[in-house]
């Protein structure tokens, strides 16, 4: 079997089991398979939505059962208790913004993911977000690959400075934040 008749009998299936364990790589791969006919993008954008929002829901379960020996760990080494009352309050407050954030600029998406899970965030609220947060996010990065996917070679060159960004901005963004939930609690 040739790679290109594996790609067209195989493709979609493989779609969402890659996408549920990295979402935005197998959305850019996927847009530059489209564009050469292999993958419908109807369907492959389905896919890929809801192999991101697997693969999100895992991290909330992860956050969700592992309260208990996250908190283990954080005694064993010293730590205060992991979150405050107010923190919590501040997070659960801003946790569209944080969500949002998190998922856009995928650095700190898993950190922003686990924390939901370990906040107890009310799960529909969660998927809504992340849904709404996903779509956009998947259709950019499938539109990335569909029209840029020729020429990969200059992104491929800048990628860790893209990431590392990518990563600042959404840290910076989480402490605006949290800084602004503080100050508003603050005031009297």
């Amino acid at each position: 079997m040739t790679p290109d008749s594996f790609l067209i009998a195989y493709g979609s299936a493989l779609i969402l089991p890659l996408s549920v364990v990295e979402g935005p790589a197998v959305s850019a791969a996927t847009g530059f398979l489209s564009s050469q006919g292999y993958v419908g993008w109807k369907l492959a954008m389905f896919l890929l939505v809801c192999g991101d929002l697997i693969g999100d829901l895992i991290y909330y379960w992860i956050g969700r059962s592992g309260v208990t020996p996250l908190s283990g760990i954080s005694r064993r080494l010293g730590l205060k208790q992991a979150f405050s009352p107010e923190f919590q309050h501040d997070l659960r407050q801003h946790s569209t913004k944080m969500l949002l954030v998190g998922k856009w600029t995928h650095a700190i998406g898993c950190v922003v993911l686990v924390a939901s899970g370990m906040l107890r965030l009310p799960l529909p609220h969660f998927l809504l977000v992340n849904l709404l947060a996903t779509v956009p996010k998947s259709g950019a990065l499938f539109a990335f690959g569909y029209f840029a996917g020729n020429h990969t070679g200059f992104f491929e060159r800048h990628a860790v400075l893209g990431s590392a960004l990518l990563g600042i901005a959404g840290v910076a963004c989480v402490a605006l934040i949290l800084r602004h939930a503080r100050l508003v609690r603050a005031r009297p």
